[in-house]
C-alpha cells in the first residue's frame, strides 16, 4: 500500500470529519471489501493472508457510531475491543453482514490496519469485536470519551435506547461517571461503619392512585 494512501484514507473517511480527526485520539474505522469494478479513487489494497485484497475507503462504521466499548487482552499481547454501536452503526453492521457473507471486514486504528474478520453470519445486536491491535494508551483514550458497555445508560428514562447523538453519548458517559462516584462514596461510608438509608414505612402507593388524588 503506498504511503501516501494513508492520508488519503483519513481524509476520505465518510463518518469522520476533519474536526473529529483532530479531536479524537483514537479513530476506529471498519472497511468492507471492494472489487476491481470500483473506481480506483474509492478503494485501496492491503496484503491479507498473502494476497492483495481490495477494500473500500469509505468505512461501514467508525468510532462516530460507537456508544460504548469493552476492552480485553488479545492473544498477541495487545488489547482487543468490543464496540457497542448506536442505532445507525447497528443498522450498518447488520446490512453489511447480511449482504457480504464470506467477505472480509478490516479494522483500522488511526489509519493503521490492526485486524480483519470473515463475515459468517448477520450481526444484529450492534456489537462488533476487534480481536487485537489496541495499546494501553488507546484504551485509556477511549475511556475518556466512551463508557464501558456494562456502564452504558439508556438515552431514555422510559425505554431501553442506545445513545445515538453526540449529546446523548456525553450524557450517558456523565451518568455512568456519576453512578461510579456514588458507588465509591457508598463503599467508603460502609467502610466507616455507616449504613444505607432506610426505606420509608408504609405501603407503596401506585402512581395511578397518586394521580387520582392530585386531581
Amino acid at each position: 500500500m503506498p504511503r501516501l494512501l494513508i492520508p488519503a484514507v483519513a481524509a476520505l473517511l465518510g463518518l469522520c470529519s476533519c474536526q473529529s480527526l483532530k479531536k479524537d485520539r483514537v479513530v476506529i474505522t471498519v472497511h468492507a471489501q471492494g472489487t476491481d469494478m470500483d473506481s480506483k479513487k474509492t478503494v485501496f489494497t492491503r496484503p491479507i493472508g498473502g494476497r492483495a485484497v481490495i477494500f473500500k475507503i469509505i468505512p461501514e462504521f467508525s468510532t462516530q457510531s460507537m456508544a460504548a466499548f469493552h476492552p480485553f487482552p488479545a492473544d498477541n499481547g495487545t488489547q482487543g475491543v468490543a464496540m457497542k454501536l448506536d442505532f445507525k452503526g447497528t443498522n450498518s453492521l447488520e446490512l453489511v453482514t447480511r449482504l457480504r457473507h464470506g467477505e472480509m471486514l478490516m479494522t483500522m486504528v488511526n489509519g493503521q490496519v490492526v485486524d480483519h474478520v470473515i463475515i459468517d453470519r448477520p450481526v444484529t445486536d450492534g456489537i462488533f469485536t476487534i480481536w487485537q491491535g489496541f495499546s494501553e494508551e488507546h484504551i485509556a483514550a477511549l475511556d475518556e470519551e466512551y463508557p464501558r458497555i456494562k456502564d452504558l445508560k439508556s438515552s431514555s428514562t422510559f425505554i431501553e435506547m442506545t445513545p445515538s447523538t453526540a449529546t446523548e453519548k456525553k450524557q450517558s458517559k456523565r451518568r455512568a461517571e456519576d453512578e461510579e462516584k456514588q458507588r465509591k462514596a457508598d463503599e467508603k461510608r460502609r467502610a466507616r461503619g455507616g449504613s444505607d438509608p432506610e426505606a420509608p414505612d408504609g405501603e407503596i402507593v401506585p402512581l395511578s392512585e397518586l394521580l387520582k388524588t392530585s386531581r
